[in-house]
């Protein structure tokens, strides 16, 4: 009888030296670095917009709450005027 020997498959020939890259793998990840670096620009120009409004947000209420201090105050300094009792003087000669 005759013997069919195993058909495995052909195993890949290993090499103590890395491959070489192909031009098209350099493209590849010149590409990829490339569309991350606009999306991270991209996100940076949201992130300072973001923190522009922010600022802005910040100076108003700022104005706002000094604008309430001082109409605090100035509701405090004329109710004390308004309670402070009225005297008439009288002098009294003999």
């Amino acid at each position: 009888m005759h013997r069919t020997p195993n058909r495995r498959q052909i195993q890949a020939k290993l090499s103590s030296m890395p491959p070489q890259r192909s031009q098209a793998t350099v493209y590849l990840n010149a590409y990829k670095i490339m569309l991350e670096k606009e999306r991270l620009e991209q996100e940076l120009e949201k992130l300072e917009a973001r923190r522009h409004q922010i600022q802005q947000r910040l100076a108003i209420l700022n104005s706002q709450t000094i604008a309430e201090e001082d109409t605090t105050h100035q509701q405090a300094n004329t109710k004390l005027e308004d309670n402070t009792p009225k005297f008439n003087t009288l002098t009294l000669e003999y």
